[in-house]
């Protein structure tokens, strides 16, 4: 009788040559065996206009000017069988630059030029924690027909997705948005005359909000990696920070949190941000102010608003300022004020 070890060495070597078989009858039988398709998926998104029979005219021409040009709209993490994680090619069923002329050709845009997809990002913002969701950034550059360039637009949508609604589906609603709203603002002739000069991309934005309150300061540091939004008249960003006060007879710090920010441009200088946070850290007192304290006041736990105008021009790259008002509630710790107002100024800088 085998014993128990050599019974299991055994048949680790028959299940090792059965997936060796498998894997070599799989590879003589289909020559054309890839192994990208083992490792990534595609996932189809319809558009309305997919079956659509289209009888119209179009002067404008459309040409893919993206680093991968064609179906492909992006690529996505996702998991096959549920447990694998692979990248999902995000794709439609015809190329970027015909399924658009089908757009201008359904309300028959007679407008004679040269219309650029120069970028085109799909992905999942979660970072604003009333305004999450699907997002699509896109880039487009129009020249006339003489060669020259008289509009661009930076294009921003969120969709947040339903209750079990498939990512396909809201991807399909986010492209049929701006493809029929690049075709109204070409059609209304919509121009920006004021061209964004840099590469598009993300933008880096690191500023730090100085608080003076009665008895000390707040400082609170933030970092944040965004497409920008200089073309729009209001947008929603979220942010974490590095929350750091400094009062008479205690210090508390907190990292992380749910930074909410509502923006507006006001004209071309000044913007108006409201901010909304809440924050989970910890606190240190001073032992000549408190002889005894409850464990819980060790924690912070407040929720602040913070209204301000900041002068940061369109497409400013470099320092920008702002001015506002604080408040605060402070839930923990319970021997400070329950209420603080304060003054806010604020410094920062972009790069794009």
């Amino acid at each position: 009788m085998l014993s128990v070890k050599k019974f299991n060495v055994h048949l680790t070597v028959w299940i090792a040559v059965f997936l060796l078989a498998i894997l070599t009858s799989r590879l003589t039988a289909a020559p054309k065996f890839d192994i990208n398709e083992f490792i990534s998926d595609t996932l189809l998104v319809p558009l309305p206009l997919d079956s659509a029979q289209i009888s119209g005219t179009s002067k404008l021409k459309i040409i893919d000017d993206r680093a991968i040009p064609g179906r492909v709209l992006g690529i996505q993490h996702s998991k096959k069988w549920k447990y694998i994680p692979i990248d999902q090619y995000i794709v439609i069923q015809n190329d970027l630059a015909p399924t658009m002329t089908h757009y201008f050709m359904q309300d028959s845009v007679n407008y004679s030029g040269t219309l650029y997809i120069k970028n085109l990002v799909h992905w999942y913002d979660g970072k604003p924690f009333f305004n999450k969701g699907r997002k699509l950034n896109a880039y487009t550059v129009l020249e006339d027909s003489s060669g020259t360039v008289v509009s661009d637009w930076v294009w921003e949508f969120t969709l947040k997705p339903k209750k079990k609604q498939k990512s396909d589906a809201v991807i399909g609603t986010l492209m049929d948005q701006w493809l029929t709203e690049q075709v109204q603002s070409i059609q209304k002739e919509n121009f920006h005359r004021s061209i964004y000069p840099y590469l598009y991309r993300r933008q880096l934005m690191n500023w730090w909000d100085v608080i003076l309150l009665q008895d000390g300061y707040i400082v609170n540091a933030h970092l944040t990696l965004d497409f920008p939004a200089d073309q729009q008249q209001s947008w929603v960003r979220g942010s974490p920070g590095i929350f750091y006060r400094n009062a008479r007879h205690h210090q508390s710090i907190a990292i992380g949190g749910k930074d909410q920010h509502w923006y507006a441009r006001m004209n071309k200088n000044l913007i108006r941000r409201l901010n909304l946070a809440y924050r989970f850290g910890f606190n240190n007192f001073d032992n000549g102010k408190y002889d005894h304290l409850d464990p819980w006041n060790i924690l912070l736990i407040n929720v602040s608003v913070n209204a301000s105008v900041e002068y940061r021009p369109v497409y400013l790259k470099g320092l920008f300022v702002g001015i506002g008002l604080h408040g605060s509630i402070n839930i923990l710790p319970e021997v400070i004020n329950r209420v603080e107002p304060g003054l806010l100024f604020t410094t920062g800088f972009i790069l794009p």
